[in-house]
């Protein structure tokens, strides 16, 4: 059903593009999605390709490590969780795009500073939804694994954590669109190759299609890896009830 909106969706801007003449300001789905097979078929949009998802995936594993690690290590001490709230929310709010000017000072332009600006970004929901995973556990859950004579080590690897995967896998899955959106974008803005860069190319040189293609394209990779998270969690909670795994 989802895909049949989307087809009828097309077919409407389609339609509506030829009969009012658009096409000097918005690029039919059909010339689009033709830019977008040249593209792809000629390896211009390939190599984007592999130049945006590289970085994502590097900053996108480096936000799930850290994310994960200060989540669980800040959520299992009520101290710890209270001496770093108000640092916590006063950083999360910031923009990352904002931190592209302080990310150059460091790291210069190019592919190291793009990462931190992704996974600055993608940290923040992977962070606050393993923390609520942490805080939120079943108590008596531990109370037994006390008792039974397990220590502190084995109950969060055995108890902490696989009540709270899926909290965390939650914010992974929340951070994945975010990630991506916050990488094309500070390429965009940059000029540091990838998809980003594509885009704001064919938009000066006033190459519609392409660049509606570079948004499309950006659409589809936000829809797979999507797809290839939702399904990866379903395989490995595989203790956590099927309401839950379906709806995250």
């Amino acid at each position: 059903m989802g895909w049949l909106v989307v087809v009828a969706a097309a077919a409407v801007a389609e339609v509506t593009v030829r009969a009012f003449e658009l096409q000097h300001s918005v690029a039919a789905p059909s010339s689009a999605l033709r830019a977008l097979v040249e593209g792809l078929s000629s390896g211009t949009l390939s190599g984007e390709i592999g130049t945006t998802l590289e970085r994502y995936v590097e900053a996108f594993a480096i936000a799930i490590a850290v994310g994960v690690t200060l989540g669980v290590v800040v959520g299992s001490s009520r101290a710890l969780l209270e001496a770093s709230s108000v640092v916590l929310e006063v950083l999360r709010p910031i923009p990352a795009v904002a931190l592209i000017p302080v990310a150059y000072l460091f790291f210069d332009l190019g592919t190291p500073m793009i990462r931190f600006v992704i996974a600055y970004a993608a940290v923040w929901p992977i962070l606050v939804n393993t923390l609520y995973g942490v805080r939120g556990g079943d108590r008596m859950l531990h109370d037994v694994a006390r008792t039974s004579g397990v220590g502190r080590p084995g109950r969060l690897a055995r108890v902490t954590l696989p009540a709270a995967l899926p909290s965390i896998w939650t914010g992974i899955r929340v951070s994945a669109p975010i990630a991506l959106l916050v990488g094309v974008t500070a390429e965009y803005l940059t000029l540091t190759g990838g998809i980003g860069s594509y885009l704001q190319q064919k938009q000066n040189a006033g190459e519609l299609p392409e660049m509606y293609a570079a948004v499309v394209l950006t659409a589809v990779l936000g829809y797979a890896i999507n797809v290839v998270l939702k399904a990866t969690g379903r395989r490995v909670m595989f203790w956590a009830s099927e309401e839950r795994v379906a709806w995250r």
